[in-house]
């Protein structure tokens, strides 16, 4: 029986020590790979971030691109109205006031700073452009479609309304947006057989509101000498 168990421990003992070698490989291998993953796992959070930060600082706009300079005046001339129309104490406040003026020129003001704020116009040697105050793309033109570039080249009127000494609405025409989306909106007036009788051009119509310097933006539209009508 001893020399049986002895012939068995025999045969089994290769077997046993190579379960133990295979233990002992798997335990050293094992141990220290948190050690190594962690330097592996911070350079590539390194390389990955680089990139981020480059696209997230770069810009694509053309050399010499002038930014106008944003203006307050009139969100600020909104507010005031609105307060005139409901402070207490104000000699215009009343209840209807407050309702009919106060409150709507109040929340006009308040929309005009916020696009003030987060809107530009740009001025480059080929074209006109409505961007994010970050410079990034405004998308498509909410109206007609396309994005909010276009081609000086294009223009065929431009204006400030009601004077370029009182800005409220910066106007221009242009022949860039297709033609079929022309009497959208007010092109449909300004198109008409009546508008082009009296000297107009047909076109696309866009109004702004005079949230940029408008001498800068004018004085831009002249320098790139963009077609005006004296009508």
């Amino acid at each position: 029986a001893t020399s049986n168990i002895m012939i068995t421990m025999n045969l089994l003992k290769p077997s046993l020590l190579l379960l133990i070698s295979s233990t002992s490989v798997h335990s050293f291998t094992t141990t220290p790979s948190p050690l190594v993953s962690v330097p592996r796992t911070t350079k590539k959070t390194v390389d990955l971030a680089r990139p981020t930060t480059s696209k997230t600082t770069s810009t694509s706009l053309a050399v010499g691109t002038e930014i106008v300079e944003p203006s307050y005046n009139l969100a600020l001339g909104s507010l005031a109205l609105g307060a005139a129309f409901g402070v207490p104490g104000s000699p215009l406040k009343s209840k209807l006031s407050a309702f009919l003026g106060g409150i709507p020129l109040t929340l006009f003001g308040l929309f005009l700073a916020f696009q003030t704020t987060t809107l530009r116009f740009t001025l480059d040697d080929d074209n006109f452009s409505l961007v994010k105050s970050n410079l990034e793309s405004t998308g498509e033109n909410v109206v007609v479609g396309g994005e909010n570039v276009w081609s000086y080249k294009s223009f065929v009127n431009y204006d400030v309304f009601p004077s370029r000494n009182f800005p409220i609405l910066i106007y221009f025409k242009e022949t860039q947006t297709p033609e079929d989306q022309w009497n959208i909106g007010p092109g449909e007036q300004a198109n008409s057989e009546e508008a082009l009788a009296k000297g107009a051009v047909r076109g696309q119509v866009h109004f702004f509101p005079a949230i940029g310097n408008t001498e800068q933006l004018i004085g831009g539209f002249e320098k790139h000498d963009c077609a005006k009508l004296d009508l």
